[in-house]
């Protein structure tokens, strides 16, 4: 009587653990560059949302960002160089959010996240 194998060999293991560990790796480098991207996104946005806020000019919109990057700990990200605030029409702001963030993985090998959005804001008065 012949037996088949059944299961994973020792090496069918290691090559699942393998992957396993590298997708691990890789979240735990992406997960933070896209927190603190959706935490900027989060306080250019609150300005359509929170009436408390008074913005009257773009001194007081980049003031706000500013503020906020402070509060949530954003360091890697350089407000002058990420973002781009004009002045559209009466009381509205168009704000360019647009940078890269490269972040090592191995020796020579590294994880670059390019960030490219625009938002429209209407300060609420």
């Amino acid at each position: 009587m012949r037996y088949s194998q059944k299961g994973m060999s020792f090496f069918g293991w290691l090559a699942v653990i393998t992957l396993l560990v590298f997708g691990l790796i890789v979240a735990a480098k992406l997960i933070p560059i896209y927190m603190d991207h959706f935490s900027l996104r989060k306080i250019i946005v609150s300005v359509n949302e929170d009436p408390s806020l008074k913005i009257g000019s773009l001194r007081d919109f980049h003031n706000h960002i500013e503020r906020g990057m402070n509060i949530n700990s954003i360091r890697d990200i350089k407000i002058n160089d990420a973002i781009t605030i004009t002045s559209s029409a009466a009381d509205t702001y168009s704000v360019q959010i647009k940078y890269e963030i490269r972040s090592p993985l191995l020796n020579t090998v590294d994880l670059l996240v390019h960030f490219d959005e625009t938002h429209i804001i209407r300060p609420l008065k």
